[in-house]
């Protein structure tokens, strides 16, 4: 309708520059942003041959035992009597709160069992022990190439 046979008019290309620079930078976000999404104080973890995996659903109460024998609760140092009086407080308002306790590899066992004894004098439901995983796989592989 008036325009010449073989001109061109205005093209729909999509410039997906911009798209990409901006997957790339969401990217290298993540990529920093996961390590730090550890929870609780930064611990060693035991290897485990036979531990069930779990899911994090982000709910748990996390205490971890370092190698010097200190308690965390999530983050923040915490003497025995008040890991007691923290952990009463929060089984009374939910009994059924999932605990989970990071043990450092390095830690005494007596220091990781206190902490097991606490949750057990509280009645508390359900309790855990963290195990790295990806030793865990390692194990298992030592495992197989033995027998």
């Amino acid at each position: 309708m008036g325009g010449k046979i073989g001109s061109k008019g205005p093209q729909a290309d999509i410039n997906v520059t911009p798209l990409v620079d901006i997957v790339l930078v969401l990217l290298i976000i993540f990529m920093v942003i996961t390590p730090m999404l550890q929870r609780g104080a930064e611990v060693k973890l035991p290897t485990a041959r036979h531990a069930e995996a779990g899911e994090d659903s982000g709910e748990a109460t996390i205490i971890s035992v370092k190698e010097d024998g200190t308690f965390y609760l999530g983050d923040d140092l915490i003497t025995k009597e008040l890991l007691e009086a923290e952990l009463a407080n929060v089984l009374l308002a939910e009994p059924f709160k999932f605990i989970l306790i990071k043990g450092d590899v390095k830690a005494r066992y007596a220091d990781v069992r206190t902490v097991m004894k606490i949750c057990e004098d509280l009645g508390a439901k359900s309790v855990g022990l963290q195990t790295d995983e990806a030793a865990k796989d390692m194990a298992e592989r030592v495992n197989k190439e033995r027998g």
